[in-house]
């Protein structure tokens, strides 16, 4: 592959990872956020993180970002071998366990987010936005 064909590339996947992380992220605080209260709210034990990320950062733009955030990473770091048993404890607790389909709607969304500003990063990177 040429020089060009890979700049030309790279231009395209940066600018469709942009324009798709922003539209996932604007879904992801207004149209899903209903399915991410709901698993908060079955995670979130009084007394423990969840909990209180919800009563600081409240109900707007970026409160809703920052509790999708940290719904996520009960989820992403409750699977690290040894210390993910104690980040678990400290920041909810799942009473009941959650059908699949409830944590992919948490899970799946966000993780695409994060692969989509991967590449945008990378993409940049590669075009020497950085330099």
């Amino acid at each position: 592959m040429s020089e060009e064909r890979l700049v030309a590339l790279a231009e395209v996947t940066g600018v469709i990872s942009l324009i798709g992380g922003f539209i996932l992220l604007l879904l992801m605080v207004t149209l899903f956020f209903r399915k991410t209260a709901e698993v908060e709210h079955r995670i979130a034990t009084p007394g423990k993180q969840l909990e209180f990320i919800r009563l600081i950062w409240g109900n707007g733009p970026i409160g809703r970002w920052m509790r999708v955030m940290h719904v996520y990473a009960f989820f992403a770091f409750r699977n690290l071998p040894r210390i993910g048993p104690r980040i678990e404890a400290r920041m909810g607790d799942e009473r009941e366990p959650l059908p699949l389909s409830l944590k992919l709607w948490v899970l799946v969304p966000f993780t695409v987010y994060a692969v989509l500003m991967f590449l945008f990063f990378l993409s940049g990177w590669y075009l020497g936005a950085f330099d």
